[in-house]
């Protein structure tokens, strides 16, 4: 009797030591391209609502198509023919033909320096400005108040972008993951922010008359969901030109018409030394939705 257990638990031993050896938990499985891209689109959804909240203090409000306000420029760039400071009176609206999507920049601006005040602007018919008292069209003979021209409508083009961060965000293409990152201001100020890349499809670039699709960086702050920067870099061929980054920093932010709105913006502009300060914009006495028509912005004196 003892002799059979005997054998049968010996049997049994070797019958346990033949069984192959149970396997080890698999690894999570890599999240699928779809999975994941539908995660990255939550996030970013999750940030624009956020962002939206901050910037609409009061709730949802009309959007923005038009604006006054007092600007002082200015532009710090050595190599600009105009750097120094100047006041100006500007109007803007986006406007569009009847029975057309396509929207036109509207502007007109009075500049004032030392002497005659200059006022130039852009109408249903193109760029001109005042000469000599009599309005005539901006042409290649002006080439420098013509650049100043297309500088100072994207610069009013971006405020009213800026206007709808969240709309912004909505808009980055191949978005990357919302991540964490600080951001350097200016020496000794450093904000931590919620970072996001991706592309755009349409930007207008200080540097560029036209607007050009871009790869663009977008930094919230961290603590108020607040839209801190934007920068962008056009793309060539499918990648970004580094050579040709824009950053505009949105600072002194303040309620304006159910709005937060900037009293200044910084551009940075890259040259052969890195992200430098080139222009700095203030705004006063700001007016947001003002009823302005296209014929405010005929060529007149």
């Amino acid at each position: 009797m003892l002799k059979s257990a005997v054998a049968i638990l010996l049997l049994a031993a070797v019958a346990a030591a033949q069984q192959p050896e149970a396997a080890a938990p698999a690894a999570p499985a890599a999240p699928a391209p779809a999975t994941a891209i539908a995660a990255i689109a939550a996030d970013l959804e999750a940030l624009a609502r956020k962002v939206d909240d901050a910037h609409r203090p009061r709730g949802p409000v009309p959007p923005v198509v038009a604006f006054r306000t007092s600007l002082e420029l200015h532009v710090l760039d050595a190599a600009a023919e105009d750097r120094g400071q100047a006041d100006l009176q500007v109007q803007f609206l986006e406007w569009s033909r009847p029975r057309s999507d396509k929207v036109v920049p509207l502007i007109r601006y009075e500049v004032r320096r030392a002497g005659t005040p200059v006022v130039i602007g852009r109408d249903r018919t193109g760029p001109w400005q005042l000469y000599q008292g009599q309005p005539r069209d901006l042409g290649a003979e002006f080439a420098e108040d013509l650049k100043a021209l297309e500088r100072n409508t994207n610069l009013a083009r971006q405020l009213i972008r800026f206007l709808s961060p969240g709309a912004v965000l909505r808009g980055l293409r191949q978005a990357s993951p919302v991540r964490d990152e600080a951001l350097t201001i200016e020496r000794g100020n450093t904000v931590e922010c919620t970072v996001v890349d991706g592309d755009l499809e349409s930007f207008p670039l200080l540097q560029a008359g036209q607007d050009l699709p871009v790869r663009a960086r977008v930094y919230v702050t961290k603590a108020s969901h607040q839209l801190l920067a934007v920068e962008v870099s056009p793309l060539v061929g499918g990648a970004a030109d580094p050579t040709r980054t824009e950053r505009v920093l949105l600072l002194d932010l303040h309620e304006r018409d159910g709005l937060l709105v900037p009293r200044e913006l910084k551009h940075l502009l890259r040259d052969g030394a890195g992200l430098r300060l080139k222009s700095r914009a203030v705004l006063h006495q700001l007016e947001l939705r003002p009823a302005l028509l296209a014929a405010d912005f005929d060529r007149k004196s």
